[in-house]
């Protein structure tokens, strides 16, 4: 491996390695990770195995750990980045890579203007990073480790047979920008020195741009050289070994993308859901990328863009720094943009200025067997995608504050949230990954957090299994536990005190010639770590994507942001219902919020607020045959104006446990006109239906309130049996 010019970590203030557990305390922790997560019988066998190499190799390997982490200046980052990422023969454009997707200006740039800023502005953030200037990334005054950022720009994945690699490219080689359109390739070469105003530079750089978009046709998808990179690794290898063999240009040329700062995709469509964004900055077709890269800018047709990168040496939360000053700039140049078009100063230069930028398509050579190959992939890349269900859920009822204000942690409130959800859907709790940072240590990354517990389990069989057998006030207090033995192991993990790097350790301190301990094939163990709920949260105001895919098969990859007054996921699985559990989320959600404050209600005092909105409702549904409501003033549909549940109101968003019946248009009329309220309840309720179209309110409410009552409030009522 090359290494970089940068030199990011100089000048940073000393950071402690990552320590290494007593192998007792991880044997306790996995015991109570792991018990809530299969039968008495299999749960007992292995830990019997487990006690067994605690009193056998365990220490052995124990001690061969510590000698390694006096020698090396941090004892996993080699083991980890094979066993994660580098043995790793998935797709990594499926499971392994990870997407943002960015707000939208105020006001739109053209796509070669906005292309041009984020070139400008990444070009901008690697001079900095690489003079030793960039302030030391830190939490809450914390100092964090730098050490991936000198993987950050000039780096490439490459598939290996069995085993993948990276390569960093020196500056003098790396001088350049890798462009995407329409499945061609382009090289942008950059002047030697930039010392360019940023107006200027843009300017410039989006001459080069237009020419590429001006000058260029579809290249056939038979001949995307890029979809071969979202294969399996394995496939990926063969392909690339037959590329090369197919000329001897096309060794350099594909050098040409692999060492380049970074790529950036000028995509021809213009996602506009939240789902679309998600699933282009995902994968899109698969031509316009190159998945090794170690990030691409994606910049969309209708001005949106976006961004996804490689996940082998960088996390998603280094990346993020970039990300920051890319969006920060990008807005600061489309407020002044009506600006810049009418004084039209740098354009004006632009066209003049004996430029060194210069911009060539990179062309590779065919021949059968590598037409073989990428028809290969195309199959692939298309039967994934047709397999994999992408859904996102933004919940807007509340958000962070709220959360704060029951006295629970936000991000633990959340993981609660999912376990719930995914226990009413499948009936058991899942082996449930968080990402936690290490970042505090030298040259940390991530470790394992495990969300599952034996009062998160209890919790869920109590809102689920058997309701009626605990009142509001127990249930919410074993929520509690739950959240604080959420919060608690996390808090651990950051220390380096967690279970599953530590486990890894003592396998891979294990001899070539020496036996295999039990403990590591029994299925049990083996199954704790098969992450059915692979999650993890970023949360920045500068994002309106984030997501990646699921890393087993049978499972679910969760992305979630939380903000200050909404929730946002992405979920991305292989024909489980992706969709449908984000709708269980928001019932989760819900029902958690109406536990938390609610707690000090006995059954039948619940009872009684849902009589007091359903009397309410009889009054309106009376009124609705009233001749006064033909006549009432009409306001037009907009979708921004559909209802959502009311703070003060625990009407459950669109429900898991059948089809949603929103309306879907027509005019709408003002109840408040025709109906004085006598309760704060029912006040609030009108100004509800104020939001909600006419011709279907009443069917709407009505069915809302019956689901509400039979179901997403059945753990709450009294027993009837």
């Amino acid at each position: 491996m090359a290494d970089n010019a940068s030199n990011p970590r100089q000048a940073l203030p000393a950071l402690g390695k990552l320590p290494i557990p007593e192998l007792d305390d991880t044997v306790a922790r996995f015991a109570a990770a792991v018990q809530p997560l299969f039968s008495p019988a299999e749960f007992e066998a292995c830990m019997a195995k487990l006690h067994a190499f605690a009193a056998s190799e365990g220490p052995v390997l124990q001690a061969r750990l510590r000698d390694r982490a006096s020698k090396h200046e941090n004892w996993l980052e080699e083991w980890w980045n094979e066993y994660a990422y580098f043995l790793n023969r998935s797709s990594v454009c499926f499971n392994v890579n990870y997407f943002f997707g960015f707000r939208s200006t105020i006001t739109p740039l053209p796509q070669t203007t906005l292309a041009a800023t984020l070139i400008d502005s990444a070009l901008r953030f690697r001079d900095v990073l690489e003079s030793g200037r960039l302030e030391p990334d830190n939490i809450r005054g914390k100092p964090m480790c730098m050490h991936q950022y000198q993987y950050m720009f000039a780096t490439c994945r490459h598939p290996g047979q069995n085993r993948d690699w990276t390569e960093v490219y020196a500056r003098d080689e790396s001088n350049h920008i890798a462009i995407a359109h329409k499945g061609r390739f382009f090289a942008l070469r950059l002047p030697a020195t930039r010392d360019t105003p940023r107006q200027l530079s843009v300017a410039l750089l989006e001459r080069q741009l237009q020419a590429i978009v001006d000058g260029s046709e579809q290249l056939e998808r038979s001949k995307s050289i890029g979809v071969l990179t979202a294969a399996l690794r394995d496939d990926w290898y063969a392909a690339r070994e037959c590329l090369l063999e197919a000329s001897p240009d096309n060794a350099a040329n594909l050098r040409l993308i692999e060492s380049a700062a970074f790529l950036v995709s000028l995509e021809s469509s213009t996602p506009t859901t939240h789902e679309e964004f998600s699933q282009a900055c995902y994968c899109s077709d698969g031509t316009n990328r190159y998945f090794d890269k170690n990030f691409q800018i994606l910049v969309f047709a209708n001005g949106r863009y976006g961004f996804n990168g490689e996940h082998s040496l960088t996390d998603a939360t280094t990346d993020m720094r970039l990300c920051n000053t890319l969006v920060s700039d990008v807005e600061a140049f489309a407020a002044d943009f009506p600006k810049v078009l009418e004084q039209g100063t740098a354009e004006s230069i632009a066209a003049t200025t004996v430029q060194d930028y210069s911009t060539k398509e990179i062309v590779f050579e065919y021949n059968s067997a590598l037409d073989e190959h990428i028809q290969k992939a195309i199959a692939f890349f298309d039967n994934t995608v047709h397999s994999h269900e992408l859904s996102t859920l933004v919940f807007d009822s509340f958000g962070k504050e709220q959360i704060k204000n029951m006295k629970v942690s936000p991000d633990a409130f959340v993981q609660m949230a999912m376990q719930l959800a995914y226990y009413r859907k499948h009936r058991h709790v899942p082996p449930t990954y968080e990402s936690a940072s290490t970042k505090s240590y030298s040259r940390g990354r991530t470790e394992t957090s495990r969300s599952v517990s034996q009062h998160s389990l209890e919790w869920c069989q109590m809102m689920v299994d058997h309701p009626e057998t605990t009142g509001l006030h127990a249930k919410s207090e074993v929520l509690k536990q739950a959240i604080v033995q959420q919060s608690q192991f996390t808090a651990l993990c950051a220390k380096g005190a967690g279970i599953d790097r530590h486990l890894l350790g003592l396998q891979y301190a294990l001899l070539p010639h020496e036996p295999v301990p039990e403990i590591f094939t029994n299925p049990t163990f083996v199954g704790s770590r098969h992450w059915k709920l692979s999650t993890s949260q970023i949360s920045d105001p500068i994002l309106e994507a984030y997501g990646w895919g699921e890393v087993v098969d049978d499972g679910y990859g969760v992305a979630y942001r939380i903000e200050n007054e909404s929730l946002h996921f992405n979920v991305v699985s292989q024909g489980l219902g992706s969709a449908r559990l984000c709708r269980y989320l928001s019932d989760a959600l819900t029902d958690m919020r109406f536990l938390l404050t609610n707690s000090h209600k006995q059954p039948h005092e619940i009872m009684a607020d849902v009589d007091a909105v359903a009397n309410m409702l009889s009054s309106i549904k009376l009124l609705s045959s009233s001749p006064r409501l033909s006549s009432s003033p009409r306001r037009s549909s907009s979708p921004d104006a559909q209802a959502s549940p009311s703070p003060g109101i625990p009407v459950a968003a669109p429900s898991a446990y059948g089809p949603d019946t929103e309306g879907s248009g027509g005019n709408r009329f003002r109840f408040r006109d025709s109906f004085v309220p006598n309760t704060a309840v029912a006040h609030t309720m009108v100004e509800e239906l104020d939001m909600l179209p006419s011709n279907e309110v009443i069917c709407a409410l009505e069915t809302r309130l019956s689901r509400f009552v039979k179901e997403s409030l059945y753990w709450a009522l009294p027993s009837t049996s």
